[in-house]
């Protein structure tokens, strides 16, 4: 990590040497398709060092990152008091394959006092696989097997909520992957976001067949587009009218709006969680009431096992950041205010920042965009280059602008300088 105050990029080797190796037995020598940087189409950075806010790749090349483990890093990577604590934790072994009093500690946290809305959680290993076991727990409870999700929203690779909005009607979307057959889509259906019109026709038609409603209240994939308090709303009270369960990812945002859900005043009946509370290790969980949690193995007969499933090492890092978010006097103020430096601080007219209290997506067009319908006005030649020279220049942002970059602890005043600096150079060099 470069000292304080003193900035020194490397140039880019003429070569790419691990992806030259990782290429022969990975797939575009990544394991996620995002790391290939397709979109700019640049080779991918192989990281072997990251400290706060500072990676280092396998070529020595020094990067500020806005990535942050897709925001499962919170207080900035290699966090000294989180490390120092893993670290011993280890001295006390892997993983037994039974219970950890971690799983226990980190839902009680988690429950009483950033989801007090609900009262029982699952730990699972993803948030794909908390979004799979949601579903199906609201299918076992209702019997039900319609599904409806909105554009724009992400909730994993499932199969079955792979869908392009063709029609409003089931049976007629589309898959958005090859590999999933029409038939596993053909109880999902795909709305337009914030559109209540749609909604309320939708649900006199559908209502009583549907078994739950997946929603994400900031969409994390689609520029940070949050749906208004009036769609909530109407969810909410439609879900109820017939019947249907009422799902928030919260994936990304948990624990990186505040310390509390952002179910406080709608109350969803299942809230997918995940990211934050592994501390940067792999989990998810899915919180609801006891009395349909259980519904699940071992009290009930809906199945869901996992060998992996509330990790010692992942419980026990969720439970140290939280904790550590905790003790810190108005940590989430801090985090918003670096938010607000960067908005206030990059002056351009055409670059545009749709941000939230911890995560912000930047992108270039005439107008800010807040819908689905206004994401053609945007400039994604523009993007390309002003993200190449960003990252010649040592900054590393999430290579689409759809994607959202996310803000720790750890990127202090010294570091949002550098990046308004070599934002504001890079601007000029595609203007030319």
């Amino acid at each position: 990590m470069p000292a304080k105050g003193v900035w020194v990029r490397v140039p880019p080797p003429a070569l790419n040497p691990m992806y030259e190796k990782a290429k022969k037995y990975l797939v575009g020598g990544v394991n996620a398709p995002i790391r290939a940087f397709p979109l700019i189409d640049i080779k991918p950075l192989y990281i072997k060092k990251s400290i706060g806010p500072y990676i280092t790749t396998t070529e020595d090349r020094n990067f500020i990152s806005f990535i942050s483990g897709w925001g499962s890093i919170i207080l900035g990577d290699c966090y000294p008091e989180l490390i120092e604590e893993i670290k011993e934790k280890l001295n006390d072994g892997i993983y037994s394959g039974l219970s950890n009093e971690y799983e226990y500690l980190l839902a009680e946290l988690i429950i009483e006092h950033g989801y007090p809305y609900h009262q029982m959680l699952r730990f699972v290993n993803s948030g794909t696989e908390a979004n799979t076991i949601a579903l199906r727990l609201a299918r076992a409870i209702t019997g039900r097997n319609k599904i409806v999700k909105f554009d724009g929203g992400y909730h994993g690779s499932i199969d079955y909520l792979l869908v392009e909005n063709r029609s409003s009607e089931f049976g007629n979307q589309i898959p958005s992957s090859s590999g999933v057959p029409k038939r596993l889509i053909k109880d999902t259906v795909s709305l337009p976001y914030n559109d209540i019109d749609v909604l309320e026709e939708f649900f006199s038609t559908y209502g009583k067949e549907i078994a739950a409603v997946i929603v994400e209240p900031i969409q994390t994939s689609n520029l940070l587009i949050k749906a208004t308090p009036t769609f909530l709303s109407k969810l909410r009270e439609l879900t109820k009218i017939n019947g249907c369960f009422l799902i928030f990812d919260e994936v990304s945002t948990c624990f990186r709006e505040s310390f509390v859900g952002l179910g406080r005043d709608i109350k969803p009946d299942i809230t997918v969680i995940g990211k934050i509370i592994g501390g940067g290790f792999p989990i998810g969980a899915v919180l609801s009431s006891k009395e349909y949690m259980e519904v699940m193995a071992p009290i009930g007969n809906m199945s869901h096992s996992g060998v992996f499933a509330g990790h010692p090492i992942s419980t026990f890092a969720g439970y140290k950041v939280l904790s550590i978010i905790k003790s810190i006097p108005n940590f989430y103020e801090s985090i918003k205010s670096k938010i607000d430096f960067i908005v206030n601080n990059i002056k351009d007219d055409y670059i545009k920042i749709n941000y939230t209290n911890g995560m912000f997506c930047v992108y270039f067009s005439d107008k800010k965009i807040e819908s689905s319908e206004d994401l053609d006005r945007m400039d994604i030649m523009f993007f390309i280059d002003f993200y190449k020279v960003l990252i010649s220049e040592g900054i590393v942002l999430s290579p689409h602008p759809l994607e959202p970059n996310y803000i720790t602890y750890s990127h202090g005043g010294n570091v949002l300088e550098i990046f308004i600096e070599k934002v504001n150079k890079a601007l000029s060099v595609v203007r030319g």
